[in-house]
């Protein structure tokens, strides 16, 4: 069953074309984490022009947990990241891009279920992060995808930079394996 769930994941992936490496880990990702599921290289993750957050004259604080990346599957240059967001003062900021040390882009990516039935990985647009909301990037979910970095293996640690909106940027470390801690 597992075979033919690869299996379907790397037809899909091969018939809606996209980045080699990346379609391939998207293949080896949907193995990993989502079971059959499609990657939407034809999405750019540019949805409508989101109007610039509303000025509250509260400076929002984001406190960022539980930052975890996967081990690179084997031979390729691409893997996921994960982490939790969490506004602990302001009342709202949006995360809108991510950088890791040493990858050659990052992208926010999401999921959802076409109209067979299949899910799909796609780029998604900024996430809104609200007063008591708490923003997971985690497996089946939310996840940056993460390309062009050197390989990394369990127990690496790896720099990166989430990027708000209105707080700007925010360090954070990786640590890399093949399963997160645990969110505060």
């Amino acid at each position: 069953m597992r075979f033919a769930l690869i299996l379907t994941s790397a037809l899909m992936l091969t018939a809606c074309g996209g980045h080699d490496d990346h379609a391939a880990m998207e293949g080896e990702h949907a193995a990993m984490d989502h079971g059959a599921m499609a990657h939407d290289a034809g999405h750019d993750g540019g949805e409508a022009e989101l109007a610039p957050l509303p000025d509250d004259g509260v400076m929002p604080v984001v406190d960022v947990t539980a930052a975890w990346m996967r081990p690179h599957p084997q031979g390729r240059d691409v893997t996921a990241a994960y982490f939790t967001a969490r506004l602990a003062g302001g009342s709202a900021d949006r995360l809108v891009a991510a950088r890791i040390e040493g990858a050659a882009s990052v992208e926010l990516h999401g999921h959802t279920m076409n109209d067979q039935g299949m899910m799909q990985m796609r780029a998604v647009g900024p996430q809104t992060l609200e007063a008591g909301d708490t923003l997971v990037f985690a497996p089946g979910g939310l996840h940056l995808m993460v390309f062009g970095l050197a390989p990394v293996v369990d127990g690496d640690t790896v720099e990166g930079v989430l990027v708000f909106e209105r707080s700007g940027e925010i360090p954070v470390r990786f640590a890399v394996g093949l399963s997160g801690p645990s969110a505060d």
